[in-house]
């Protein structure tokens, strides 16, 4: 299973009826979901952020539970997203990807880790930071968030 996400129709769009529902898909056809990642990896990089981002953890909290349980944010939530991974991200770029496995309390297993540390080390040609381990993460949630903002519109995920 993935984790999946997507542009959001207006906020509100939650209590929305069929004729409402008729009318704005009539206008704007549903947005096809961007796959971000696996839902092991969904919740290891939030245990990631919220451990080794202390900064960026300020902003991630407030939206902890819709992104551990996968639900809609606004279109505020969706900038204030943008903005707490931003912040968390500098501060992985400047942490060893080896900090992963510290604190890790067998929420992945040591094996996990160190494969996905080998892999952005394959893919970088270097060792990588913990940044570079969720560059993939990062850059796949940020162009949807971008493209919701740039709408003035929040997020959905889609369960696939």
């Amino acid at each position: 299973m993935s984790v999946y996400l997507s542009v959001a129709p207006p906020d509100g769009f939650g209590k929305w009826g069929d004729a409402e529902w008729e009318r704005w898909l009539k206008d704007h056809p549903w947005e096809a979901a961007e796959r971000i990642c696996s839902r092991g990896d969904w919740a290891i990089f939030l245990y990631q952020l919220r451990l080794h981002a202390p900064k960026g953890k300020v902003g991630i909290e407030p939206l902890l539970e819709q992104l551990v349980n996968e639900r809609p944010l606004t279109a505020q939530q969706t900038e204030d997203l943008r903005d707490a991974l931003d912040m968390a991200r500098d501060e992985l770029d400047q942490k060893p990807a080896g900090a992963m496995k510290s604190g890790n309390s067998n929420f992945a297993s040591p094996e996990d880790l160190d494969a996905m540390i080998a892999s952005a080390r394959t893919r970088l040609g270097r060792e990588p930071s913990l940044g570079d381990v969720w560059s993939e993460v990062f850059d796949q949630v940020r162009k949807v968030l971008e493209n919701a903002i740039a709408q003035k519109r929040g997020i959905y995920f889609g369960n696939i």
